[in-house]
């Protein structure tokens, strides 16, 4: 088997692979379009016949972690002729690209599974976590909004208002793509009339922009329901002014289905959850990796001030696999330095991961996380602890 970068030529053959493997129509001219300059790929190829086998690509993002921008790998495209399966094309790649990706200067990765456990052989670990929450239009009473909603139209798009939005949330969750003006063409011509996609942003009384969401309807065994790809807002008074635009369509729709970040508080937004008002399920969205450890450590935010001592085990990257002495004052890292004193907590790359990222705190993670061993708890609550987390976009 060859593992190797993809080259251009052989774009129209990674896409038709992808198309084959799920079985999704496409176009000889989709398939043929050529690579922006923010996705690579990485293929496996037979080594007696040449035909490619095996494929993925890795977007490229910016996303915030604890206050900084960090370069990340999103996978996506993952793909496998059903004749070659099960021979390791797709571990070849990752075992080629990770050390690619290190060497590249990203900090982490990123990618939504068809199997945990599978993409947990490559350091990947469960992350991001939404409330997907269902609201009954008939018995939603929502809380009081002074403000006003509007519909994005063609003469009035309102794409700066969006990116406001978006900028909040971006500034309080790890893993959220800090997104680029080209991120955007999606509003740039909006037609709901004619797409039967429907966005609204709601303002406060002073024209500050509060919330957004799109939707499109859906006729589901409830009835019509009203089914949100997106739904971002700024505070309580964006979420109200949502809520608002929700109940003014409710002669229309029976439920209203939007996601939301996994945080405990959120269950207050709503005055009403009994009698099958609303209801919410927690769902994992995505895995995370850490490609540099070293350098993830020295952006990271600490709790007050303290040390650490972590040995962290990583098969495939080998630079990770040493162990780190941190020191911390203040939030910040001062110092991360590989030594050979006795680390006072071991970590596969998968439960280092999860845990920098601030899936769960420390305390948890020792009693549960069987890839975490500690010998020392010393200042380890410091150093793991949960942070917001949300991601909305998919690669």
């Amino acid at each position: 088997m060859i593992v190797r970068k993809t080259r251009p030529e052989e774009t129209l053959r990674a896409n038709e692979l992808f198309a084959i493997a799920f079985e999704l129509p496409t176009t000889r001219e989709a398939a043929a379009k050529p690579d922006g300059e923010n996705l690579h790929r990485w293929s496996a190829f037979d080594d007696s016949s040449g035909e490619m086998m095996s494929t993925f690509t890795i977007n490229d993002y910016t996303v915030r972690f604890d206050g900084h921008a960090c370069r990340m790998g999103g996978i996506g495209g993952v793909a496998t002729l059903p004749q070659y399966r099960r021979r390791g094309g797709i571990r070849g790649c990752f075992q080629a690209a990770l050390p690619d990706m290190y060497a590249s200067g990203y900090d982490f990765s990123y990618l939504y599974p068809f199997s945990t456990a599978y993409y947990r052989k490559f350091g990947y670990e469960c992350c991001v976590r939404k409330l997907f929450t269902s609201v009954r239009l008939s018995l939603l009473v929502p809380p009081e909004f002074s403000g006003t909603f509007r519909l994005a139209e063609a003469g009035n798009p309102m794409t700066e208002a969006i990116r406001a939005v978006d900028a909040c949330w971006e500034s309080k969750y790890n893993m959220m793509v800090q997104h680029r003006p080209e991120d955007y063409k999606w509003t740039e011509e909006p037609a709901p009339a004619v797409k039967q996609l429907f966005t609204y942003v709601c303002f406060a009384q002073d024209g500050t922009p509060k919330a957004y969401a799109t939707f499109s309807k859906a006729d589901e065994k409830e009835g019509r329901n009203l089914v949100c790809s997106r739904f971002c807002f700024v505070d309580r008074e964006g979420f109200s002014g949502l809520m608002n635009l929700f109940k003014s369509l409710s002669s229309d729709h029976v439920l209203a289905k939007f996601a939301l970040p996994a945080c405990e508080a959120m269950q207050y937004m709503l005055p009403e959850w009994s009698m099958d008002a609303a209801s919410s399920i927690l769902h994992p969205s995505g895995m995370v990796r850490v490609i540099n450890a070293e350098s993830v450590l020295k952006k990271a935010a600490y709790l007050g001030s303290g040390s650490a001592v972590l040995e962290i085990r990583d098969p495939q990257i080998p630079e990770n696999n040493r162990t780190f002495a941190v020191q911390f004052s203040q939030g910040k890292a001062v110092s991360v330095e590989e030594t050979q004193e006795e680390a006072d907590a071991v970590l596969s790359i998968t439960a280092f991961s999860a845990l920098i990222a601030g899936v769960c705190g420390f305390q948890e993670a020792a009693a549960w996380v069987d890839s975490l061993k500690v010998r020392r708890p010393t200042s380890l609550s410091q150093v793991f602890y949960r942070k917001p987390l949300m991601i909305v976009d998919n690669f």
